[in-house]
């Protein structure tokens, strides 16, 4: 089954048909290497002139002429008989004489390899053989059939290049994939080149395999946090277990040994409780002591925990200047959410690095030239031109662009892609 014809090589079939019809018995399509030659003469002897008695011959370097006038004949005539030491005309007048006329179609590809006799002979039938004969070669080399009217078979537009590639393949990346857009330019319309394409070039987003971590690894977490509970709550010189014994007075010394920066102050304290109790008056309430005492442990710790505090609040704040400044990123979202989304704009280049759009802006000398904005699904930066225009005023544009940026080539695009690719979604794998 063929594939559907692309509406160039119908309208090019089409006025092959129409030189024919106008009187013009021999035409020789010219065209380069893999633009779709043969298939265009097959899908023509096919589809055209279906009461016509047809031959088609494809040539080949070793094609002698005898085997050529065979298959053409035999082809044209039911059971001839040939007469290999005869041109071609004089087996073929004497055919028709036999058999009677009827009208031909010849198709010959591949043309450069007739030699010049066989393409004498054709020259000879195309303008003298009675009825109605038509004669349609194909090859690379302009000009190879001094008779015959030349139609030149041009390359595909990047159009019908994406559709000739969606006739055979189900899954194609978007046209705009930097990527897919360079496989198309380097092809430059030439069929043979574009159904080289590989389905692995797209890059299809692979799941990641579920290894026997993600099964043990939330129990070894859970298991991690509870020997990390029970040995804060055991441990001898953890702080949860001297804190609830601070309290008691009797615990008191082992307490001021613990903080040697604090010893000169609670021999201070203590000193003067000494000279208490060793004057006149008589010595104070037991009760008087302890509090005194719980009342040095107090200040004690309060001094202790104090340089922690002041750390830990430096900490959270240096935290929260970091993460600040990682939110300031350079983008331009807003102005290109406030524009029109009929205007269109130059994409100047992509990458996926922010220092790597800083080296490019700062090479060109683009600062205050062009604006960023970022495209979450595929992780790209990318930079556009600063001025939105219509399409029709793009091209004005580009002049300037290219007095900053040497051999550049812009990609046009408009206003309403670019918002949608700004407010796209990072894919879940990458979140």
């Amino acid at each position: 089954m063929q594939s559907p014809i692309l509406p160039s090589r119908a309208a090019l079939a089409k006025r092959i048909a129409l030189q024919f019809s106008y009187g013009q018995n021999l035409i020789h399509l010219v065209g380069g290497s893999g633009l779709g030659k043969s298939y265009l003469l097959e899908h023509f002897i096919t589809d055209h002139y279906e009461s016509f008695y047809k031959a088609y011959v494809q040539v080949t370097a070793h094609s002698s002429d005898e085997q050529l006038q065979t298959q053409v004949l035999e082809h044209s005539f039911a059971s001839p008989l040939i007469d290999l030491a005869l041109p071609l005309r004089d087996n073929f007048l004497r055919l028709l004489k036999e058999q009677g006329e009827r009208p031909l179609l010849w198709v010959f590809d591949n043309a450069k390899q007739l030699s010049e006799e066989f393409i004498a002979e054709l020259h000879y039938l195309a303008h003298s053989a009675p009825g109605t004969l038509y004669i349609l070669c194909a090859s690379s080399q302009a000009g190879l059939l001094s008779e015959a009217i030349d139609i030149h078979l041009e390359p595909l537009s990047e159009h019908e290049s994406e559709r000739l590639l969606g006739y055979f393949y189900a899954q194609l990346p978007r046209p705009e994939d930097p990527v897919f857009a360079e496989f198309l330019r380097q092809c430059g319309g030439n069929p043979a080149l574009l159904l080289q394409w590989q389905s692995e070039q797209q890059m299809p987003t692979q799941a990641a395999k579920k290894s026997l971590w993600w099964l043990l690894g939330p129990g070894f977490v859970v298991l991690l946090i509870l020997l990390v509970g029970l040995g804060y709550r055991y441990w001898p010189d953890s702080p949860s277990a001297q804190v609830p014994v601070l309290a008691d007075s009797q615990v008191l010394p082992p307490v001021v040994t613990a903080a040697p920066l604090l010893s000169s102050a609670l021999e201070s304290t203590a000193e003067p409780e000494q000279i208490l109790v060793l004057g006149d008056d008589p010595p104070a309430e037991p009760q008087e002591l302890e509090h005194n005492d719980a009342a040095a442990v107090l200040l004690a710790l309060d001094n202790s925990e104090s340089p922690n505090h002041e750390l830990e609040a430096d900490t959270a704040q240096m935290d929260v200047e970091e993460q600040s400044a990682q939110t300031e990123l350079p983008f331009d979202h807003s102005w290109y959410l406030k524009q029109d989304e009929q205007l269109w704009v130059w994409q100047l280049t992509i990458m996926s690095q922010p220092h790597q759009i800083e080296a490019y802006i700062r090479q060109h000398g683009l600062a205050g030239k062009v604006r960023l904005y970022y495209r979450a699904d595929k992780g790209w930066y990318i930079v556009t031109w600063a001025q939105a225009v219509t399409k029709n005023e793009l091209d004005q544009q580009l002049t300037a662009i290219h007095d900053k940026i040497g051999g550049a080539e812009p990609y046009g695009k408009q206003i309403a892609q670019i918002k949608a690719e700004i407010n796209s979604q990072q894919p879940p794998e990458l979140r």
